[in-house]
């Protein structure tokens, strides 16, 4: 039976997403959690990769099992239940149902969304979860660049040099930024998205927030499709996988 888990993840104690042979990761905890809760060998997939420190507001994940072989486990809700048991407080489950045996986390995504956090004013609680900057950027200038992307569909000049990706092209939908409470929040949302793209957007952008280019540069730099002329990318704890859109869930 296919089983599709919608869960969020604090990133800080993982080394990204995938499994790795020697470092700790999201996915390597909960396969574990499964392959003991379930008496059998899991394998999960998830609905994207994300870095090392990168969070998860919301991640949908698939794995296959055999029901019969997982005596401890009534129903799907119980399923939840038990294996926020087994898991660290690092991981939440939320809900798991049943879906077709063809249904996959990654492919049958239509869309991902992603906010990242940036705070200017020192604030103490935001220190782990937030790029810290030292001055006031001016956003103002930082949505007029941000607007240019919803114009692009080759986003080569934010692939991480070494990358295997066998296209460079995205449909990006929304990007901008919004004052949340006391932090700046950019939203972002594509139908796909490279490796460190969205970072190495948010550190583009603001070089133009902090006055060290103008949108106009921006816009030149990113028609260059070279990684080496834009912006260092963003730290990775302001970075969160917010939404993921299927038309089949």
């Amino acid at each position: 039976m296919r089983t599709v888990l919608r869960l969020a993840f604090d990133g800080a104690p993982f080394c990204g997403w995938q499994i790795q042979p020697r470092d700790r990761t999201a996915q390597g905890d909960l396969n574990d959690a499964l392959s003991k809760l379930l008496n059998q060998a899991i394998s999960s997939m998830g609905s994207g990769r994300t870095d090392t420190g990168v969070h998860a507001k919301e991640m949908y994940v698939h794995f296959d099992w055999e029901p019969e072989l997982a005596t401890s486990v009534k129903d799907m809700d119980h399923l939840v239940h038990r294996l926020n048991r087994f898991l660290a407080p690092a991981i939440r489950v939320f809900e798991a149902r049943e879906v077709a045996d063809d249904w996959h986390a990654r492919f049958d995504a239509v869309s991902r969304s992603y906010e990242y956090y940036m705070c200017d004013n020192g604030s103490p609680f935001h220190q782990n979860f937030a790029w810290m900057i030292d001055n006031k950027p001016d956003v103002s200038q930082m949505n007029a660049a941000a607007s240019l992307l919803l114009k692009e569909e080759d986003f080569a000049s934010f692939c991480k040099c070494g990358s295997d990706n066998k296209t460079t092209l995205c449909d990006i939908t929304e990007a901008k930024w919004v004052k949340h409470d006391d932090i700046w929040v950019f939203h972002i949302t594509a139908d796909r998205f490279l490796r460190n793209m969205v970072r190495a957007i948010v550190g583009s952008l603001y070089e133009v927030g902090r006055g060290k280019w103008t949108v106009q540069d921006f816009q030149s730099r990113l028609q260059q499709k070279n990684r080496g002329v834009m912006g260092t990318s963003a730290p990775a704890h302001g970075l969160y996988l917010s939404k993921v859109t299927y038309n089949n869930l």
